[in-house]
């Protein structure tokens, strides 16, 4: 059979994700771009109609040449070359845990309390110091804010479907004592601040973290255990912290002190003034959202992988970081901090910095495992 030649347009978010994959797999664009098409094309998934259906499919595709485990096919070969083999990562155990999620009216109180079981791992850091990364199903969300939503923002618009496959959360914010172990492993790109946090505390967030050095821990992490951690995208940080709810909280309407640290003397609806601590409180101090997931209102803000956008037109809908911007270097925060009001808290909520900033105590991290589906 004779080669054919195909004129591919590629959106430059895909494009990036296509560089990334070069350098990981050792292969030339032109290979990557053929196995990602192959893999489209031999499927006998009917085909989505749009073009915009099509590029979210395309890319869906892309991302499952990034990791495989040990159930996943070998990828065909394209013009008779064998490709490198992907890695393949051990599962570690699992476990089942149950959480106690209360919900709460527009008066912020508690009207129930569901328990929720969850599966989870536990990634052994060293000098017994363990990370905690909880098990988080894929599926489909509406992503962003309502204009109706009291504090809504037109960065959080226009609200859009999106899809996300499952993945490994952590279940708490990066600790100043994960942090400390995973800095003494062996540097990866840059130098890390062996104590970085203001408010001092084992089991406290680290906080005046920049993008750089959380991608860093990112870095060292998964050469240490040879499993893939990185930051959450943008649409995996929110899919996450609503726990299958669309109200502006995962706990429902408002928020209250009793529920998340925040700037609790400033009112959202009809709750009562609160606490206003004026400083992190250590990691599980308050509930669990339906996923078994922890201080995700308040506390400190997370970084996620995104690159900054103004709003959500044309955002890519299969759950993965949105790399590309041409006029904006800034990254993405998510979740609000102590020192700010109930609005920034929101689920909804988007922050962005610049990815050098340190001496922030409101900047931390959490970080995803993406290499299993269960």
């Amino acid at each position: 059979m004779s080669n054919i030649q195909v004129s591919v347009r590629i959106p430059p978010h895909l494009y990036e994700k296509l560089l990334a994959h070069t350098n990981s797999l050792g292969l030339s664009k032109s290979k990557v771009i053929a196995l990602a098409l192959s893999n489209y094309l031999e499927t006998d998934e009917p085909k989505p109609s749009s073009l915009e259906d099509r590029m979210i499919q395309l890319e869906q595709r892309l991302n499952s040449l990034e990791f495989t485990s040990p159930e996943t096919e070998p990828i065909k070969k394209v013009d008779g070359i064998s490709p490198q083999p992907l890695p393949s990562f051990k599962i570690p155990p699992l476990q089942l845990l149950t959480v106690e999620v209360p919900t709460v009216n527009e008066t912020g109180e508690i009207i129930e309390q569901v328990s929720h079981q969850v599966k989870s791992f536990k990634e052994e850091l060293g000098d017994g110091v363990t990370l905690d990364m909880i098990y988080i199903p894929g599926g489909t969300f509406l992503m962003g804010s309502p204009e109706t939503e009291k504090g809504s923002q037109v960065c959080e618009q226009p609200q859009h479907s999106v899809t996300v496959e499952g993945f490994f959360l952590g279940q708490f914010p990066i600790t100043q004592a994960q942090w400390q172990v995973v800095a003494h492993y062996p540097k990866v790109k840059r130098d890390l601040n062996l104590d970085p946090a203001f408010f001092k505390g084992c089991d406290r967030p680290v906080e005046r973290i920049s993008w750089e050095d959380a991608m860093e821990f990112c870095d060292r992490l998964s050469q240490h255990s040879q499993r893939p951690y990185q930051l959450p995208s943008e649409a995996e940080w929110e899919y996450a912290c609503r726990g299958g709810t669309t109200t502006a909280f995962s706990f429902g309407a408002t928020l209250t002190g009793d529920l998340a640290n925040y700037m609790a003397k400033r009112l959202y609806g009809g709750e009562g003034f609160g606490v206003y601590r004026q400083e992190t409180t250590e990691v599980g101090t308050f509930y669990p959202n339906a996923f078994g997931l922890y201080d995700l209102h308040g506390n400190v803000w997370e970084w996620c992988a995104d690159a900054w956008h103004s709003n959500y037109e044309n955002a890519p809908r299969a759950g993965k970081s949105w790399l590309s911007s041409q006029t904006d270097t800034r990254r993405v925060l998510r979740g609000g901090s102590w020192d700010e009001d109930a609005h920034r808290c929101r689920c909804a909520s988007r922050y962005a910095y610049h990815p050098q900033a340190v001496r922030v105590n409101q900047f931390g991290f959490r970080v995803i495992c993406n290499f299993l589906k269960i």
